[in-house]
């Protein structure tokens, strides 16, 4: 009897201290990270003991921690595990002490698995994360989450509450390689475990590096517009956009569909000859957002004052919104003949314009103009609209004569003499009651104060009417009072 006494004492003695001894030996957690994309976890933990230590890793094919590998090494505090696959699904862990009874260890923890799903219309990727979703098989607690975004190499991060498990990252480029991750902190450790990375290339149709304006040239009631897209583009769909204001809002004039490095197109029915319009040009891309905007371009519009010989032509920028260095050439032609440069200006919008002759060349006639811009290296010029002025003979017409036979004043004469310029005359005479007294075709020819026979009229008002079409078929139409009076 008082050996089964002893016996059973040594026993209990020796479970007491076996387990207490244990009880001084548990593994304490201290990580467990997915390390890579093929979702490799690395477990970490803290251990001052000989034992042999168990790690369990769960199946979720049948809700229970299974034993993956022993540690008899027991200066080894970490492990890889590379046949996780917690790229796939999150995974819990549990690093036991090995023949313990019961069984004592750390406790079980999981990993987070991170997925996203991308809006390329809105540039957005949302991010969202979840660990196991047992409390049994995560009995730690999060108490932050940090979310960190390599864009391209360039890394940033953003902080999460522990009660999040979604995240979006705003103003993603396209054609951008986007990396992310999340890194977890809980309360029951310093450090901080981390997700499964995920890559994202936000392919789309490649925008246009740049859409440069050529040119707007002016023609009657049309504005041809051309513009050059980087050949980079793999867009296919652009708009013609335009505005009263260079800063104003934009209306859409046209799509237009090509896969050209050059658009070519027309404003139809534009008025270039009275007002300023803004255009540029924007790539679409397949959300139907505008990407690549080009430099707003505008019609030159010249506008002209005559004053008798002179005429003054003022006109604006044709890109006013940058004013780029750009050479204004001043074409001018006369009657219809081929135009010619008459000034260059480099940045300059006025120019006036005093009409004088060369010899026996005649002033009169049909003048135009129009402005050329050429941008600082380029060889296309924008072109502005054509104006016209006709400048008329310098006719004098006298007041009175006094046709006494003295010389002096004695017949109604136009001058200068209108013989020099060629073409039809008509010069009629009539006196108060309309009737014609004088009438003749001859351009060489004055009237002399008397009436279809030949006698001299009487003193008084009279009335003369003169018609002249010119070589060029203008037409000059005076008429007026001319005085007869015998001092």
């Amino acid at each position: 009897m008082k050996t089964l006494k002893y016996i059973l004492s040594f026993l209990f003695i020796t479970v007491i201290a076996v387990s207490a001894a244990y009880a001084q030996t548990v593994p304490t957690m201290q990580n467990v990270s997915v390390i890579n994309e093929q979702g490799h976890v690395r477990l970490s933990w803290d251990y001052d003991s000989t034992a042999n230590l168990i790690i369990k890793r769960d199946r979720l094919e049948i809700g229970s921690l299974e034993p993956i590998d022993t540690i008899y090494d027991f200066s080894t505090t970490t492990y890889i595990d590379s046949s996780a696959q917690a790229h796939l699904n999150p995974r819990a862990y549990i690093i036991l002490v090995d023949r313990t009874f019961p069984q004592i260890g750390t406790a079980i923890v999981s990993t987070f698995h991170l997925t996203y799903t991308y809006d390329s219309c809105a540039n957005e990727i949302q991010l969202n994360w979840t660990d196991i979703g047992d409390d049994y098989f995560n009995q730690w607690t999060p108490k932050k989450f940090t979310v960190f975004v390599d864009k391209d190499g360039n890394l940033k991060q953003f902080n999460a509450n522990a009660s999040d498990n979604s995240y979006t990252v705003e103003n993603i480029k396209e054609n951008t390689h986007y990396t992310f991750k999340i890194g977890i902190q809980w309360e029951e450790t310093d450090f901080t475990g981390f997700s499964n990375p995920v890559r994202k290339f936000t392919k789309m149709p490649q925008s246009p590096d740049s859409i440069n304006a050529i040119y707007a040239r002016t023609e009657g009631d049309n504005t041809h517009l051309k513009f050059k897209i980087a050949t980079n583009s793999e867009l296919s769909t652009y708009k013609l956009l335009y505005s009263s204001s260079p800063t104003g809002s934009y209306d859409t004039l046209k799509t237009i569909n090509t896969t050209d490095s050059e658009v070519i197109t027309t404003h139809e029915n534009s008025t270039p000859d009275t007002e300023i319009t803004y255009y540029k040009l924007v790539a679409i891309n397949n959300c139907g957002n505008i990407t690549t905007q080009s430099d707003i371009i505008n019609n030159i519009l010249l506008t002209l004052e005559n004053e008798e010989n002179t005429n003054v032509l003022n006109w604006n920028y044709f890109k006013e919104y940058d004013l780029p260095d750009a050479n204004y050439k001043l074409y001018r032609s006369k009657n219809n003949s081929e135009p010619q440069i008459i000034r260059n200006f480099l940045n300059h919008n006025s120019y006036t314009d005093q009409i004088s002759t060369n010899g026996d060349e005649m002033i009169y006639g049909l003048y135009c103009y129009f402005i050329r811009a050429t941008e600082a290296g380029s060889s296309e010029y924008s072109q502005s609209n054509r104006v016209c002025t006709y400048i008329e003979p310098n006719i004098f017409i006298s007041e009175a004569i006094t046709p006494n036979g003295d010389g002096k004043n004695d017949e109604f004469k136009i001058q200068p003499d209108l013989s020099l310029f060629p073409g039809e005359y008509q010069l009629t005479i009539y006196n108060r009651w309309s009737n014609v007294i004088f009438q003749t075709k001859n351009p060489g020819e004055s009237w002399n104060g008397t009436d279809t026979n030949g006698k001299a009229v009487p003193t008084g008002a009279y009335i003369y009417y003169l018609k002249i079409k010119l070589p060029d078929n203008q037409i000059i139409e005076k008429r007026g009072n001319i005085t007869v009076f015998y001092p």
